[in-house]
């Protein structure tokens, strides 16, 4: 239930910024009918500006208009969210879990299973072992 919850919020944030755009790019074409004679940066910051700021009034008239842009954009903002949200693959592919395979370069810890194989690890008492190093640390004249 909580990653349904985590990617609810996660759909709404999508589309609270895709109809931002959307909202932008369905009222700059009659913005740009309304002023081909003067088009300059201030008219067009001044319309961005009031979009970002007041997006459900923008939307409200452009649905009164009934702004074709704006219903294309909106639905396919919607279709994309939601396939963004719910349709794409989620978690750890195979490729990103070396424990299934191993590659060059990768790492993990190893299994008990895997050290202690019967057979290959012998059990040494430990005064066997000490006099074992002891041994090993004997140079070619009998001296450590």
């Amino acid at each position: 239930m909580k990653v349904m919850g985590i990617r609810l919020l996660l759909m709404g944030f999508l589309l609270a910024i895709f109809e931002l755009i959307v909202i932008n790019i369905a009222g700059i074409l009659p913005f740009l009918a309304a002023h081909q004679a003067n088009i300059s940066g201030a008219p067009l910051r001044a319309f961005v500006m009031e979009n970002l700021m007041n997006p459900i009034g923008t939307s409200t008239s452009m649905i009164e208009k009934k702004n074709p842009l704006f219903f294309m954009g909106s639905g396919a903002v919607t279709v994309l969210a939601v396939f963004m949200v719910f349709f794409t693959k989620g978690g750890k592919g195979k490729y990103e879990l070396a424990d299934k395979y191993g590659v060059h370069g990768s790492s993990r810890f190893a299994q008990k299973h895997e050290i202690f194989t019967y057979g290959e690890t012998v059990e040494v008492p430990a005064k066997q072992l000490m006099h074992d190093l002891d041994t090993s640390m004997l140079d070619s004249k009998g001296e450590k």
